[in-house]
C-alpha cells in the first residue's frame, strides 16, 4: 500500500516538475530588441502599447509597429532575427523552441511595411512561416526579405518590374516557397518575384535588380544620426574587456548600431548569430544565378 508520505511526495515531486517545465517553456518563447531606432512600440495581447528599448522581451502574439523613422531587430533563442523597418506593423504568431532538441516552430505576420528575416535553428529543421494579405511564405534554411504593399518608385524603370502590385518577395540564403490560393513557387538565393493578390498567378521569379536591393536596404538600414539605440558605441577595446575580441565593424563611418546585426553579433550573440551576421551580410549584394551542377561530390546544399 502507498502510504500517504508517498504521496505526497510524489504530488510534490509533480508540482516541482511541472513548475520547471514552465519557466523553461516560457524562457523560450520570447524575443529580445537586439537594436531599435525611434519610433518603434510593442503591443503585448491584452495590454497597452510599450516603446522599445534594446533588451526589451518580445513574446508571441506581440505587435511590433514602427513609424516613419523607426526601426528595430529582433533576436530569437535560436538565434533567428527579425529586422523590421520603417513604416511597418508585424506580429509574432507563435514562438515555440527547444534547445535540447534544435527543435522548434516560428509563425509571424507582415501585415505591411519591410521585414528581412535571417534564420536560425528552427528554419533549419521545421522551417519558419511568414503570413501577408496575399500570400504564405515558407522559409527553409536562410535569409528571406518581403515588402508589403511595394511602395511608389521601387519598381523603377526595370520592364520586369512594370506590372508589380501587391507584395515583393527575395530569397537571400536558402529557399521561399510562396502560396496563395492559385498555386505556389520557389524562390531561389538571388531571386525574386511579387504577388498581386490571394487569388492571383505568382510571376516566375528572376534575379533581383541591384536598384531594388539597394532600395529594400535602404529601408531596413538606420537613418544619419540613428546608432540603433546604443548609447556608447562600442570600441575594439570595450569587446575586447568583454572577452570578445576584435569588433566585426572595421568602417569608422558605419560604426555599431547602424546595422542593427553588427551591434548584436558583437555583444550577444556568440558563434550563431555570428553566421547569422555572415548570413545577412549576403543581403547586401546582388546573389549571382547558381552555375549549373557540375557533379562536385565534396559539396553540399547551406
Amino acid at each position: 500500500m502507498i502510504s500517504r508520505n508517498h504521496l505526497v511526495l510524489a504530488s510534490l515531486l509533480a508540482s516541482l516538475a511541472a513548475a520547471g517545465l514552465f519557466s523553461h517553456a516560457v524562457a523560450q518563447n520570447s524575443g529580445r530588441v537586439g537594436a531599435v531606432n525611434p519610433d518603434a512600440t510593442g503591443t503585448p495581447p491584452g495590454a497597452g502599447s510599450r516603446t522599445l528599448t534594446i533588451g526589451t522581451n518580445v513574446i508571441y502574439k506581440e505587435r511590433v509597429q514602427t513609424s516613419s523613422q523607426g526601426s528595430t531587430q529582433i533576436m530569437f533563442p535560436d538565434t533567428s532575427t527579425l529586422n523590421v523597418g520603417r513604416n511597418s506593423n508585424i506580429v509574432i504568431d507563435e514562438y515555440v523552441y527547444d534547445p535540447g532538441a534544435g527543435t522548434g516552430k516560428m509563425v509571424a505576420t507582415v501585415s505591411k511595411g519591410v521585414m528581412r528575416f535571417v534564420g536560425g535553428q528552427i528554419s533549419h529543421t521545421a522551417g519558419v512561416t511568414v503570413n501577408t494579405p496575399v500570400a504564405t511564405l515558407g522559409i527553409r534554411g536562410g535569409v528571406a526579405t518581403v515588402v508589403y504593399p511595394i511602395p511608389p518608385g521601387f519598381a523603377g524603370s526595370d520592364p520586369r518590374l512594370s506590372q508589380a502590385r501587391g507584395e515583393i518577395v527575395i530569397g537571400h540564403v536558402g529557399s521561399v516557397v510562396i502560396k496563395n490560393n492559385v498555386g505556389s513557387v520557389i524562390v531561389r538565393p538571388g531571386y525574386m518575384t511579387w504577388v498581386s493578390g490571394p487569388n492571383d498567378p505568382i510571376p516566375e521569379p528572376f534575379p533581383i535588380p541591384d536598384f531594388l536591393l539597394q532600395k529594400i536596404m535602404a529601408a531596413l538600414t538606420s537613418g544619419p544620426g540613428q546608432t540603433g539605440g546604443v548609447s556608447d558605441l562600442p570600441t575594439d577595446q570595450m569587446a575586447a574587456r568583454l572577452g570578445f575580441g576584435k569588433t566585426i565593424v572595421t568602417d569608422p563611418a558605419r560604426p555599431p548600431g547602424t546595422d542593427p546585426l553588427g551591434y548584436f553579433s558583437i555583444f550577444d550573440g556568440g558563434n550563431a548569430a555570428a553566421k547569422n551576421k555572415s548570413q545577412s551580410n549576403q543581403t547586401n549584394q546582388v546573389v549571382q544565378p547558381p552555375a549549373p551542377y557540375s557533379g562536385c561530390g565534396s559539396c553540399t546544399n547551406h
